[in-house]
């Protein structure tokens, strides 16, 4: 494998803004979210950025995460209502987003605030080459 880096592409995003949604957007793949139903994810994503910047135990930030609460935010924030937003909550499992009722840490991006960027390191590996 080589160590150097061939392509860099720059992404002006913000924390409170786009990033998250972009995250998504990038892993659409994966998972096959509408964009309604990545607005909601993204919005799990960045309270969940928020709360751990104050709660570092992972099982009581995943516990205030998936709280009535905090859901009913999410909800009003994202302007859905209730019954919809169940519908999503229900995709959202279904596409393993959500797994016991905690944000699937495969979807949740390594973000340090203070290093003013986020990376994304892409290795494709090409099984028609052979390597020497």
């Amino acid at each position: 494998m080589r160590s150097e880096v061939d392509k860099c592409i720059n992404i002006p995003t913000s924390l409170k803004g786009k990033f998250f949604k972009q995250w998504f957007k990038f892993l659409l793949p994966y998972h096959g979210l509408t964009d309604r139903e990545m607005d909601i994810a993204a919005a799990f994503l960045l309270k969940r950025y928020e709360l751990s910047k104050v709660i570092s135990d992972a099982n009581i930030l995943d516990s205030v995460l998936m709280s009535e609460d905090t859901k009913r935010t999410i909800r009003e924030n994202c302007n859905v209502k209730h019954q919809h937003f169940q519908v999503i909550m229900s995709k959202l499992r279904k596409s393993k987003i959500i797994v016991d009722n905690k944000i699937n840490p495969r979807f949740i991006p390594n973000v340090k605030e203070e290093n003013g960027n986020f990376k994304l390191l892409l290795l494709f590996t090409f099984d028609d080459v052979k390597t020497v």
